[in-house]
């Protein structure tokens, strides 16, 4: 039988909460902290699988949970796609990888997952397919959202399940209101990124203040990029007034990114599919300035404190929009129209992204470089 905790706020935000213990089926009723005491030197397993945003807004609570208590080992299960952003982790002891793009092994993963034995499981993602990760694991305690942070019935899969206040907050905050319900005493923290310093040669000679552009997304998301036409009319601005530009990009986005290079010659190509995630990172946080749709790579510049310029579309930034580390000045842009924020997964037409203009993100680039 699934548990409900219901949270109210101390005065002095993300601190500690006030826990209340609701069964699922008998009244309210009201009770001191009622999660088991994690053991000193406990494991724990937090899972977020997928997307690569947000495996980075999870490193804040990884971060958050580690600097309350430094004893435990932290465990991350992510999929293939994106384990290589956790490799050498500063903050954890171990990554789990569910081989998504490897469906013969699969089984294998679930069954050497399914050896292990942990004090708590930590479900950050709340849909079927980490749930189904949740019910394989041994763990003490199974600790997850409540409807509707949790989708897909994923919530009877937890032990407890953790209310979230409406209208929901961030991503990178969601996993704030599970360590509360642990009865911790956190702070916010900085998330960590094991960077890999790239090649010497890879901006060699570019001017400064450097400027990376990431037009790409995803395919799924691909309704979500600013138009590569006026991507390259800013490449060729920029360049013109004496900034270096490098453009970051994948292996299917070559053809993508070309007109980037035959409007501005003197932008620096960056090819992403010869580095690893780290790699990118570790361009990323050579950047003065990062100008990106909502997509991983604008996450991770903005996780290691980069200045970012983001071209954000149809999403809620409330919920998604890249999260500044201190007082680093950023920018989101958007053009205000009367179906956004919306949670669709295509448009034929998506007048948030397109309204935009060269001008506007030029003004953004140059705003947030005077700010910083």
């Amino acid at each position: 039988m699934c548990r409900y905790l219901l949270l109210r706020p101390f005065p002095h935000r993300h601190t500690a909460y006030r826990v209340r213990f609701v069964s699922a089926s008998a009244p309210i009723q009201t009770a001191a902290w009622i999660a088991p005491q994690l053991p000193h030197g406990g494991r724990v397993l937090l899972i977020r699988l997928s997307a690569l945003g947000d495996v980075v807004f999870a490193l804040a609570t990884v971060a958050a949970l580690k600097t309350a208590r430094p004893d435990l080992a932290l465990e991350f299960l992510v999929e293939d796609r994106f384990a290589a952003l956790l490799q050498n982790h500063p903050q954890l002891a171990r990554v789990h990888v569910f081989p998504r793009k490897h469906k013969l092994a699969i089984l294998g993963s679930l069954l050497r997952l399914r050896r292990e034995r942990f004090d708590l499981v930590l479900d950050l993602q709340g849909n079927q397919k980490s749930a189904l990760h949740v019910r394989v694991v041994r763990a003490t305690t199974k600790l997850g959202y409540a409807q509707p942070g949790a989708r897909e019935g994923s919530h009877r899969a937890y032990d407890y399940a953790v209310p979230l206040p409406s209208p929901l907050p961030h991503r990178a905050d969601m996993g704030y209101y599970l360590l509360a319900a642990l009865g911790l005493s956190f702070t916010k923290a900085k998330p960590q990124i094991a960077v890999t310093t790239p090649p010497e040669d890879l901006l060699l000679a570019l001017p400064s203040p450097l400027v990376i552009l990431h037009p790409g997304t995803s395919a799924f998301a691909a309704f979500k990029r600013w138009p590569i036409e006026r991507f390259a009319e800013l490449a060729q601005r920029l360049c013109a007034q004496g900034f270096g530009v490098a453009v970051t990009y994948g292996p299917a986005e070559r053809e993508l990114v070309a007109p980037i290079f035959a409007a501005a010659p003197a932008a620096r190509p960056i090819d992403g599919s010869r580095l690893s995630l780290c790699g990118i990172a570790g361009v990323l946080a050579l950047a003065r300035v990062v100008v990106a749709a909502d997509t991983g790579p604008l996450h991770i510049a903005a996780a290691l404190g980069v200045r970012v310029v983001a071209l954000f579309g149809p999403k809620d930034v409330a919920r998604y929009g890249p999260r500044a580390n201190g007082n680093t000045p950023q920018a989101v842009l958007f053009a205000e129209v009367p179906c956004r924020p919306c949670t669709r997964r295509d448009c034929a037409s998506p007048q948030c992204v397109l309204r935009l203009t060269v001008v506007e993100v030029e003004r953004a680039v140059l705003r947030v470089l005077k700010d910083a």
